[in-house]
């Protein structure tokens, strides 16, 4: 298996912090996030890890080089949101094992080795983590996602137009795209700039290729922004974050 990590943002919303640093690189209470999300994976058999970025690729490679870190490796991206970039990525990568693709501004404790043995049992194109967020406020800035019995996503919108939830279930960050998928990917994507949550989760919805896990987690930060990073930051000091203590 392979990691595709989905840093191909400009960082504009964390500026001035990201005209100096990589996103991917900012230091969470002294740790950069790419750790972080390295750490998720630590229990799963992962050949390689990709970094798909688009600005400070030669500060990426530096820090890789100076921390002996070989088996991961950067691709160049064009900026082309969520689901550009990931075509991208499977264009020069290829199509000879199953990729776990995670967005590279989440810090969380999810365990993807759980992820895989939901894949494998399910065999589904795509499988993503879910959690539940009882919080209504909170839950608004998410989308809409209806998981059935036999854990296929029967709905995903990325924005709730109406303010009424039917689930509580959150869209975690972290997936893992099977290779019968990225070897029929022109099916469902090509190179282009487009959101993976906007225009091929729906899809896959629609047509009973997308399943989901609910997992337990005790804490989720989307440190894409200057506010939510100082959030994450002030969480490892005091523990109140997104997922209650």
């Amino acid at each position: 298996m392979i990691s595709i990590i989905l840093a191909a943002g400009q960082g504009t919303r964390m500026r001035p912090l990201s005209y100096f640093i990589p996103k991917i690189l900012l230091p969470v209470r002294g740790k950069p996030v790419l750790d972080y999300l390295l750490d998720n994976m630590r229990n799963v058999a992962v050949d390689h890890h990709y970094i798909v970025a688009s600005d400070h690729v030669e500060a990426i490679d530096t820090y890789l080089e100076r921390i002996n870190m070989s088996n991961v490796s950067t691709i160049r991206g064009l900026g082309w949101e969520t689901g550009g970039d990931l075509s991208i990525a499977f264009e020069e990568i290829g199509d000879e094992s199953d990729a776990i693709v995670m967005n590279g501004d989440i810090i969380t404790d999810v365990d993807m080795q759980e992820l895989e043995k939901f894949h494998g049992s399910h065999d589904p194109m795509v499988s993503m983590t879910l959690f539940e967020l009882n919080d209504e406020e909170e839950a608004k800035r998410f989308g809409q996602i209806e998981l059935a019995e036999d854990g296929s996503i029967t709905e995903f919108s990325e924005k709730n137009q109406t303010g009424i939830r039917k689930s509580n279930l959150v869209n975690v960050g972290f997936y893992i795209f099977s290779r019968e998928f990225i070897s029929k990917r022109s099916k469902y994507m090509t190179p282009k700039k487009f959101k993976l949550e906007h225009d091929l989760f729906p899809r896959l919805a629609h047509s009973h290729e997308l399943f989901g896990m609910k997992t337990n987690i005790n804490y989720w930060w989307d440190v894409g922004t200057l506010s939510s990073y100082l959030k994450a930051e002030h969480f490892f000091i005091n523990g109140k974050g997104i997922i209650p203590p």
